[in-house]
């Protein structure tokens, strides 16, 4: 004969269940360091492809054109004195946005997302020299360009954290970039020996290595930007 205590369903005690409740806390809590790596690491290797991709895009429109994008034109910001072409995020000491480069390489009449004219006077055979997805929040874009008219920084290119992509290129045409000013660490005579660079400044959102101020390697310590001449 079954008794009445046996007939009751069994349940949690309220101490089993706050154990349990606390140990699905602890994994948690394990569980996302482990995602935000994974994340960044994946970041770190889109941007890596990205910074590659640029170098090749404009490395294509110098085979295409026989010369370099010539930015300071473009700008409206002719130097007396040639130097290398630079366009980017101001995190990376930067005076240019790179949209101005992009509208060129991707054969963008600047009148077709914004209101600026553009005849394609750097581009005028309009080939596109560079596919790359739109950010899904032109507003807050990571990740892709921000291709909406009216928003900040319309038509620039931004990497997986938020920031424009930087690049230098060698117009003034003496197989080196001029990066003094950006990077202690590749002061003469350590410039990276190659006509065009580009560059994220990673996670962290600062030039070069928080700890030496605008270094990419000191020692065992290297920065988190992305470099596409490493």
């Amino acid at each position: 004969m079954k008794t009445r205590a046996s007939l009751t369903p069994s349940a949690f005690t309220l101490i089993e269940l706050l154990t349990v409740i606390s140990i699905i806390a602890i994994l948690m809590g394990l569980l996302f360091p482990a995602i935000s790596i994974v994340k960044n690491t994946a970041n770190k290797a889109r941007a890596g492809t990205d910074v590659a991709n640029i170098v090749t895009a404009v490395k294509q429109y110098n085979a295409e054109y026989g010369k370099f994008p010539a930015l300071e034109k473009a700008s409206g910001k002719a130097d007396p004195e040639p130097k290398d072409a630079m366009c980017g995020d101001k995190a990376a000491l930067m005076e240019l946005d790179n949209n101005t480069l992009f509208y060129t390489l991707r054969a963008i009449a600047k009148g077709e997302v914004n209101t600026e004219p553009n005849d394609h006077a750097m581009n005028p055979r309009k080939v596109n020299f560079f596919d790359g997805k739109a950010a899904s929040d032109p507003t807050q874009p990571r990740g892709g360009f921000a291709d909406k008219q009216g928003v900040d920084k319309e038509g620039c290119y931004f990497d997986p954290w938020g920031k424009q992509y930087n690049i230098v290129i060698d117009t003034n045409y003496n197989n080196v970039l001029d990066l003094e000013k950006k990077y202690q660490d590749f002061e003469t005579p350590n410039e990276p020996r190659v006509t065009v660079g580009a560059f994220s400044v990673g996670k962290d959102s600062i030039l070069g290595d928080k700890k030496f101020e605008k270094t990419f390697r000191k020692g065992q310590t290297t920065s988190d930007d992305v470099v596409s001449w490493q």
